[in-house]
């Protein structure tokens, strides 16, 4: 989710200590932490790589290298938090948060991950904090994958007005996210609001390729609709595109209202 963001702030810490530059006459003292500081930026940029390609032991192996290096790393800290929960070591991934947000509880990225890791872990409530503390660093690059991750996290627990909110202001930062129009096709299909519901999903097929979740979504418009030929013709794009998904799954199994 942030693994760009991430290599940046491995090439920040490649020539700079603590936020300032090493001087060219740094003594030898300088000279070393300077160098494990490049080298633990290496480490960093390959355990994004590494996790990015799904080779996931070695990445988390790599970053734990890196924070040998460098354990002032906020963004070996926050990556290892992200593996670790892909993982399932959820105390292990909150214990790796926790160091990061120890050494920069400002971080906006970081600030996004850990409100994320909150959501997938049942913190949902607990995860909007974390959003917005990302959203009050007026430079924070990507305003609208905090807005939208929180939009998705009340919409699990059911609050559906103030998912809303957030998904609409995610769409107002970045109207050509996929993400918010079919979190908010899908709300509203829930909610019966047909004319909401088309409004989003026809905004969402015209900006991405199909794929299993957006055709399911299709056919399950088109099943609560009762249109019938509609809902054929995603189910057979659906069978015929993506026939292993679990999906397809769903729809063999006539699970039209999960």
């Amino acid at each position: 989710m942030a693994l760009a963001a991430l290599v940046v702030v491995a090439c920040k810490t490649s020539t700079t200590i603590d936020g300032a530059p090493v001087p060219n006459n740094a003594g030898p003292m300088g000279v070393v932490e300077g160098d494990a500081k490049k080298r633990a930026a290496v480490r960093l940029q390959l355990a994004a790589s590494y996790y990015q390609s799904g080779q996931l032991e070695i990445a988390i192996e790599t970053a734990h290298k890196a924070i040998d290096l460098d354990p002032q790393s906020v963004g070996a800290y926050t990556l290892l938090g992200l593996m670790l929960m892909d993982a399932g070591q959820v105390v292990q991934a909150d214990a790796s948060f926790q160091r990061a947000l120890a050494l920069d509880r400002n971080n906006a990225d970081l600030n996004n991950n850990y409100g994320w890791f909150l959501c997938q872990t049942g913190h949902e409530r607990d995860s909007i904090a974390y959003f917005e503390r990302a959203l009050a660093d007026r430079l924070y690059s990507s305003p609208a994958r905090a807005l939208q991750n929180a939009g998705m996290c009340l919409l699990r627990i059911h609050d559906d007005a103030a998912g809303e909110r957030y998904l609409l202001r995610a769409l107002q930062f970045d109207a050509t996210s996929p993400v918010a129009k079919f979190q908010l096709a899908q709300m509203y299909l829930h909610q019966r609001r047909f004319d909401r519901c088309d409004f989003y999903f026809d905004l969402l097929v015209r900006s991405v390729e199909p794929n299993a979740e957006t055709l399911w979504l299709g056919a399950r418009i088109a099943h609560a609709k009762n249109d019938d030929a509609t809902e054929r013709s995603f189910n057979e794009q659906l069978q015929t595109r993506f026939p292993d998904s679990p999906q397809t799954d769903a729809m063999h199994h006539g699970r039209y209202d999960e």
